[in-house]
C-alpha cells in the first residue's frame, strides 16, 4: 500500500506546483507607468478669450472718402463655441453698425467652426444714404470666407465679396490673407486682394491687385502700437483717360496708438499718409476710430 500511495502523492505535488506557475494576466485597465490620467490638451482647443479678425468690406462707402488705414473692417469673432445637442456645429451670430451724419449701415455676421481648425463665415450689410439734393439711396455688401488655423499663432484665409455701390460702379473682390503671432507682444497680418468692376452703365472695366501689411505691438493689456501700409501692385483700365476707382488706387502708410477702456470698447488714433486725388501727392491726415470686440 505504501508503494501505491507514493505515486499518488508525487502526482498531487506536481499538479500543485504546476498550478502555482500559471502567470497572472495583467488587468487590461491598469494604467501604464509614467502616463497621466488627465486628458491631453489640444494645441488648437479654443478658450473663451480667443478671437480672430475677419476682413470684411468697409461697412459704409462714405468711409472710402475719409482717412483710413486699410480698405477692410477688422471684425473680430470669438473662437469659443459651446457644443449643443445638434449634430451640426453651432452658428455664432454677431453684428456691426456704422453711423455717419447722413449715412448708416447695419451688418450681420454668421460664423461656424465645422472642424477644430477651420472657421467659415458670411456677412451681409445693408446701408442707407440720405442727402437733401439726391434723396435716399440704398446699397448692400455681401461677403463670405474661410480661415484655416495651422496653430494658435498662424492662420490663413480666403474671402470673396460683392459691393453694389448704389448700382453706380459695383465691384467684386477676392483675396488671400494671413496672420502670424510672432510672440506675445507682436502680431503681423497682411494679404493680396484682386478687385474687378462688375457690369455698369458706363461700360467701364477696371481691375487691380492690391497688397496690405499691418503690424501690432502690445505695450500692455490696454495699450498697443500699430503700423500700416498698402498699395496697388497691378492695375488695368479699358479707358486710360478715366481715373481708377479710389478703392483700387489708394496707396497709404501710417501709424496709430490703440487704447482699450475695457474688455469690449477702445479707441485708435493716429496719422495716415494717402494720395490726394486732386494733386497726386501723399498728404498726412488724422485718423480717429472707435473699436469694438466680443466680451471676454
Amino acid at each position: 500500500m505504501r508503494h501505491l500511495y507514493l505515486p499518488l502523492l508525487m502526482l498531487f505535488l506536481c499538479s500543485t506546483l504546476s498550478a502555482q506557475d500559471i502567470p497572472v494576466k495583467q488587468d487590461s485597465l491598469k494604467l501604464e507607468r509614467g502616463r497621466s490620467t488627465e486628458p491631453q490638451t489640444d494645441s488648437l482647443t479654443f478658450n473663451r478669450n480667443e478671437t480672430v479678425p475677419l476682413r470684411l468690406p468697409r461697412l459704409n462707402p462714405a468711409e472710402n472718402l475719409a482717412p483710413q488705414f486699410t480698405p477692410y473692417e477688422r471684425h473680430r469673432v470669438s473662437l469659443y463655441r459651446e457644443r449643443g445637442s445638434s449634430l451640426l456645429p453651432p452658428i455664432h451670430w454677431t453684428g456691426a453698425a456704422s453711423d455717419f451724419i447722413n449715412t448708416k449701415s447695419r451688418t450681420a455676421v454668421a460664423s461656424m467652426i465645422p472642424a477644430r481648425n477651420i472657421l467659415i463665415y458670411s456677412s451681409a450689410t445693408l446701408g442707407l444714404v440720405e442727402t437733401p439734393y439726391f434723396g435716399k439711396a440704398n446699397y448692400y455688401n455681401l461677403n463670405a470666407g474661410a480661415r484655416y488655423l495651422f496653430s494658435p499663432q498662424l492662420s490663413m484665409g480666403v474671402s470673396g465679396s460683392y459691393q453694389s455701390d448704389f448700382g453706380f460702379l459695383p465691384h467684386w473682390s477676392t483675396g488671400l490673407d494671413a496672420s502670424y503671432q510672432v510672440n506675445r507682444n507682436l502680431m503681423i497680418d497682411g494679404g493680396l486682394t484682386y478687385m474687378q468692376t462688375a457690369g455698369n452703365m458706363f461700360g467701364l472695366s477696371q481691375n487691380a491687385v492690391t497688397m496690405d501689411l499691418h503690424g501690432r505691438y502690445r505695450l500692455n493689456d490696454d495699450w498697443f502700437l500699430n503700423a500700416y501700409g498698402g498699395m496697388p501692385v497691378m492695375q488695368q483700365n479699358n479707358r486710360p483717360a478715366a481715373p481708377m476707382m479710389p478703392v483700387m488706387n489708394t496707396p497709404y502708410y501710417g501709424g496709430s496708438v490703440e487704447h482699450w477702456f475695457n474688455s469690449t470698447t477702445g479707441v485708435e488714433a493716429g496719422v495716415v499718409w494717402m494720395r490726394d486725388m486732386f494733386s497726386g501727392k501723399m498728404r498726412p491726415q488724422p485718423k480717429l476710430e472707435l473699436l469694438f470686440r466680443p466680451g471676454r
